[in-house]
């Protein structure tokens, strides 16, 4: 009897195996190992170079033949530097907080599109940021290790168990797919397999709730590949004896093909079988079914994996990592290191060693040497000097040296780490120019995460799937909302008709703190220097606030008070305009063709020929002076003349002090 939560009763959570014959069950198993057996086979090579890269980014990889016991086996972290730095600036990117997806309408947009946009936006986002606690930690791991083999995978399903959806991690060696050759999607192989490690008692759990037919069997026959190893090693990690006892299962979930029916036509399945014992577990369905069990859109296939790729291979599937542009200069930085730190030992202490003729009456056994003294020996005939040889090794080349630097250089630009990205320039320059140093360095960067965004589209696109055929009727979920504080909000399961596509918030282009920064400083030098700009308060507060926020600046409402209003309204009274060029965030008002612009004129003059000018701030200064010279246009406009004699010959002499630029 099945065990399986009551609101899991979808045709696409049915075990067909259950009603299988056993015969058949053996032949669709053999199928699916025999199969399985072959795809992995042909990927022999591609674990070993994965395995070697991992060795590099562990910085363990040693010499194959030393010259001698304790040579030289350092390491330079090239490629551990370029994958770090890639991790880095993409998770601070692609989640900068809570509020990371946003739902966008297809066809025409109408108000009640915008709420529900606004709902499932925030409703999804609080699904995976905030009740899934491993899905930003499985990002996190998951923008490491594209970088480094080029290719990473996800699989996203809707847990009975848990009661929601879910998205796992998957490595690139976890997934098998057959041998192929030229650029290959994921949706259309039709045979790939997810290995699955699994405890013995989890797989009896599975088949007590009805989930499998069969309990696993531990998986013994079979040896850990070497990306396996070297992850163990690097964390100085061994098998026990009582882990060795309590083996885990291996699963293979075989995503394929199958003619059940027997039209000779064959249709999407995903066969669970457990490779110890040859068996299988589960037969699903792998095409979406309506409400009564009825399959739809004849039967196309559901994708559960998203690959996310680092860079496109032109001529296979998997994708092009760091490991494949600077494995092999790696691998020759460390070799001409460990011959420069050989050489230098050489050096330093090979020259205190050598040959003793013993023909030389120095005694028998080593000679040591004394700083200051000199050593009494035997007399001798002949010449010391012909019966001593001290060797004489050059010490490092420098040519070699050079070249170390050379490669090193090459491998940082490939790797796209310049100093505008480390934060490591010695220069101090405009912030035009940070900005234009490293949205040069960032094309590579900015290029991946795109791909990086698109292949999460498509995972994020399964999530709204599985949203709208297994969520409740009604859910309630809590939100942080930056401007409103703490939101509690509802949402239905009519929220997530198919008519939305739901993507990250996320711009690729700024991938880094310093650009930000970069960009924040260009925007406000442009806004406090441009004589359109400069005269507008709006402006300028808005441009200071972006400036506070990219710098990282908290309770910025204290440092920047908000402004009252966008628009200032209209004022007649020169007085009261006056007083608002005063205040701490200078406010005036617009410029009407109706007023009186000769008064307006005269009252601004008067106004910075008393004390009170003294007050007055720069950026005050400057807006009163821009509305006392929009004032003179309006003027000039409507008289069609020169200006009068009180704005040419009286206007005040406005002393250099204040008219120093805005800080």
């Amino acid at each position: 009897m099945s065990m399986i939560p009551s609101d899991a009763s979808s045709a696409e959570l049915a075990n067909l195996a259950q009603s299988l014959p056993e015969d058949e069950l053996k032949k669709i198993a053999d199928q699916c190992i025999r199969e399985f057996d072959d795809d992995d086979a042909t990927r022999k090579p591609w674990l070993q170079m994965h395995a070697e890269w991992m060795k590099l980014f562990y910085q363990d990889d040693k010499p194959k033949n030393p010259p001698w016991q304790g040579a030289s086996s350092e390491s330079l972290p090239l490629l551990a530097e370029a994958c770090v730095q890639f991790q880095a600036r993409a998770y601070r990117n692609l989640f900068p907080n809570e509020h990371v997806i946003k739902a966008m309408p297809e066809g025409e947009v109408t108000n009640d599109k915008k709420e529900r946009a606004n709902r499932v936006g925030k409703h999804i986002s609080w699904q995976l940021m905030v009740r899934d606690k491993r899905y930003k930690s499985d990002k996190d791991a998951l923008l490491l290790s594209v970088p480094l083999h080029g290719s990473f995978f996800t699989k996203t399903y809707y847990d009975p168990f848990l009661g929601r959806n879910r998205t796992d991690n998957v490595r690139a060696e976890d997934l098998v797919v057959p041998y192929g050759v030229g650029p290959r999607e994921l949706e259309d192989i039709e045979r790939k397999t997810h290995i699955i490690w699994m405890s013995v008692n989890q797989t009896r759990s599975l088949k007590a709730s009805g989930y499998f037919i069969e309990e696993g069997k531990p998986y013994t026959l079979g040896q850990k590949t070497e990306t396996q190893k070297a992850t163990e090693k690097q964390e100085g990690l061994q098998e026990s004896i009582l882990q060795q006892e309590h083996l885990p299962c291996k699963i293979l979930e075989q995503h394929r093909l199958l003619d059940l029916d027997g039209d000779g036509l064959a249709e999407p399945y995903i066969v669970t079988l457990d490779y110890a014992s040859r068996k299988i577990l589960r037969i699903a369905i792998r095409y979406e079914t309506d409400e009564m069990g009825n399959p739809i859109g004849d039967k196309r296939p559901i994708e559960f994996f998203v690959h996310y790729p680092f860079m496109p291979n032109p001529d296979g599937f998997y994708g092009l990592g760091y490991g494949h542009l600077l494995g092999n200069i790696n691998i020759a930085l460390n070799k001409m290191l460990r011959q420069t730190v050989d050489a230098a030992t050489l050096a330093n202490v090979g020259n205190h060693s050598g040959f003793v003729n013993q023909a030389v009456g120095a005694g028998k056994g080593d000679i040591e040497f004394h700083l200051g003294k000199f050593k009494t020996i035997r007399g001798t005939s002949e010449d010391l000097s012909r019966s001593i040889y001290q060797f004489k090794f050059p010490g490092p080349n420098a040519a070699l040296i050079e070249l170390i630097a050379l490669l090193d250089g090459k491998g940082r630009g490939l790797a796209s780490v310049p100093e505008a990205l480390t934060g490591q320039m010695d220069k101090v320059v405009q912030p035009t120019t940070v900005l234009a140093l490293i949205e040069q360095g960032l094309q590579v960067f900015s290029t991946v995460y795109e791909r990086i965004i698109e292949s999460w589209k498509r995972e994020l696109a399964i999530h709204y799937r599985l949203n709208r055929k297994y969520m409740p009727n009604s859910e309630y979920f809590t939100i942080q909302d930056m401007a409103q504080g703490l939101q509690n909000l509802a949402i239905g399961k009519d929220d997530y008709k198919d008519d939305f596509l739901v993507t990250p918030i996320v711009d690729p282009k700024m991938a880094t703190e310093q650009q930000r920064l970069a960009k924040a400083q260009a925007e406000w030098q442009f806004v406090s220097t441009n004589p359109i700009i400069m005269q507008n308060p709006i402006a300028l507060y808005r441009a200071s606030k972006r400036y506070l926020e990219a710098i990282g600046s908290t309770d910025i409402d204290e440092i920047l008070p908000p402004m009252v209003a966008d628009t200032p309204p209209r004022v007649d009274d020169q007085g009261i305009e006056n007083m608002g060029a005063l205040q701490p965030i200078p406010m005036m008002s617009d410029v009407y063709m109706d007023q009186n612009h000769l008064e307006h004129i005269k009252k601004i003059d008067e106004f910075l020929q008393s004390p009170y000018a003294a007050q007055i701030t720069p950026m005050g200064l400057q807006i009163l002076m821009g509305h006392r010279q929009k004032h003179a246009a309006f003027l000039y406009g409507m008289t069609e003349t020169n200006l009068p004699s009180v704005i040419d010959d009286k206007a005040p002499t406005i002393p250099s002090a204040q008219m120093a630029p805005l800080q």
